[in-house]
C-alpha cells in the first residue's frame, strides 16, 4: 500500500509532536513543513529529518502533492489555512481551537461538504485508553446520569511575566483559556457522554489586566528569563472561567478552567456521575481509571491492554505497568483519522473530532464569553 504524503505547518512543540507521531504509524511519509520564515523552517527540516521545507503554507500548497496537511499554527492562521488546503482537496488535520469564530466554521464546514475531504480536530484527550474504557462504562454501566463535574487547570501564566501570542486577541481570539484548554475538557465530557451542552451559564476572570510582555521573543511553557527586558501589555483574555451547564437530556455539570494555578501543570479531571456508580479520569494520572460505589468497594482500574477490550485495548502499545501517556493519546488520535482516510470509511464510525465537532466546542466559547458579559443563562 502507498503511504500517505503529509505535510506539518507550524514547528513549534505542537508541530514537532506530530511529526513524531507520524513517523511511528509506519503508513505515512511526512513530506514537508512550513513555519514563518525559510530559516526556522530550515532548521527544523534538519532536526526532523524532513526532505522539504517552505517559508509560508502558499509555497508549500503549491509545490507539494499531499494527501493530507496539519494545521500547527497560531489561532488566526488556522481558518485561511484549513480552507486553502481543502479547497485544493487536500485533507486537513487541525489543531484546536478549529478557527477564531464560528461564522469560519460554517464556512469551513460547507468547503468540506463540497470538496469530499476529511477533516480533523486534534482533540487529543478522547484518544487515552482508559478515556475509551469510560466511555463504554458511561454507556453501559453507569446507569442514569446525575451529572458532571470537572476541571482543567495549568500554571504557565501564573505570574504577570508570563507572555505568550495566545493573550493577543489578534493571534489568539476573545477567549484564551475556554478555548485553550476549556474547548479540551467540553470536548472529552461531550465525547464520553454522546450529548451536547445545550445551555449553560459563566464567569470569566482577568487575573492579571496588565502584563508585561518581553521585548524579545519567548516559547511557550518556559520560565521567566530574570534578565528579560519587558514592556507594558493590557490584558484583554481571561486567566479563569467557571461554568455550570445543562446537556441536552437536562443533566447538570459545572467545570473550572484557569492558567494561573500553581503547581498544576496540565491537570484535567473529569468526573462523571450516574445512578449505578460514579467515574473519574485525570490526565495527570492517566493510567488509572476510578470506579464508585456505593455497595461494594471501590475499584481503580488500571491502564492494561490484558484487562481492557476493543478500542480500549487497541489503544495501549505496552503492557499492564509500562506507563503511557500524552504522547501515545495524541498518536492515537492521528492514527483514528488517517484509518478512516485509508479505508475510506464514515467518520460517525470512528473517535476522532472532526471539523463539525471542533465547530461545536467554538460555539460553546462563545456562548461562554457571551454569558459572563450578560450575567446569565446562554443557549449554545
Amino acid at each position: 500500500m502507498a503511504k500517505l504524503k503529509a505535510g506539518v505547518i507550524g514547528t513549534g512543540f505542537v508541530g514537532e509532536a506530530h511529526v513524531e507521531a507520524l513517523r511511528r504509524l509506519h503508513n505515512i511519509d511526512v513530506k514537508a513543513v512550513a513555519a514563518s520564515s525559510l530559516e526556522s523552517s530550515k532548521k527544523a527540516a534538519a532536526k526532523l529529518n524532513v526532505p522539504n521545507y517552505y517559508a509560508g503554507y502558499e509555497k508549500m500548497l503549491a509545490q507539494e502533492d499531499l494527501d493530507v496537511v496539519h494545521n500547527c499554527t497560531p489561532n488566526k492562521l488556522h481558518f485561511p489555512i484549513n480552507k486553502a488546503f481543502m479547497e485544493a482537496g487536500v485533507h486537513v488535520f487541525s489543531e484546536k481551537p478549529l478557527v477564531m469564530n464560528s461564522s469560519e466554521g460554517e464556512k469551513l464546514l460547507k468547503i468540506a461538504a463540497k470538496n469530499n475531504v476529511y477533516t480533523g480536530v486534534n482533540y487529543n484527550y478522547r484518544h487515552y485508553p482508559l478515556v475509551k474504557e469510560m466511555q463504554n462504562k458511561v454507556r453501559q454501566q453507569i446507569g442514569q446520569l446525575f451529572h458532571i463535574r470537572g476541571y482543567y487547570l495549568q500554571d504557565w501564566m501564573l505570574f504577570d511575566t508570563d507572555y505568550s501570542w495566545r493573550i493577543d486577541p489578534e493571534k489568539g481570539g476573545k477567549s484564551r483559556v475556554v478555548a485553550d484548554i476549556g474547548s479540551h475538557f467540553c470536548d472529552l465530557l461531550q465525547y464520553l457522554t454522546g450529548q451536547k451542552i445545550s445551555r449553560l451559564t459563566a464567569a470569566t476572570k482577568i487575573v492579571h489586566p496588565e502584563r508585561k510582555k518581553p521585548v524579545s521573543e519567548t516559547k511557550t511553557f518556559t520560565q521567566s528569563d530574570q534578565n528579560q527586558e519587558y514592556e507594558k501589555y493590557e490584558v484583554e483574555t481571561e486567566d479563569y472561567a467557571a461554568v455550570l451547564f445543562e446537556l441536552e437530556d437536562g443533566t447538570a455539570g459545572s467545570f473550572t478552567v484557569s492558567q494561573v494555578d500553581a503547581g498544576h501543570k496540565n491537570d484535567l479531571f473529569i468526573e462523571i456521575s450516574g445512578s449505578e456508580n460514579s467515574l473519574s479520569w485525570s490526565q495527570e494520572n492517566a493510567n488509572q481509571l476510578f470506579i464508585g460505589y456505593r455497595d461494594q468497594a471501590n475499584q481503580n482500574l488500571t491502564r492494561d491492554p490484558a484487562l481492557l477490550e476493543g478500542k480500549a485495548a487497541e489503544r495501549c502499545y505496552y503492557p499492564g505497568g509500562h506507563i503511557e501517556g500524552w504522547s501515545e493519546g495524541l498518536k492515537n488520535s492521528i492514527k483514528d483519522f488517517y484509518d478512516c482516510i485509508l479505508q475510506k470509511g464514515d467518520p460517525a464510525n470512528y473517535d476522532f473530532a472532526t471539523f463539525a465537532d471542533g465547530q461545536q466546542e467554538v460555539k460553546i466559547t462563545e456562548a461562554i464569553l457571551k454569558s459572563s458579559q450578560a450575567e446569565k443563562w446562554v443557549e449554545v
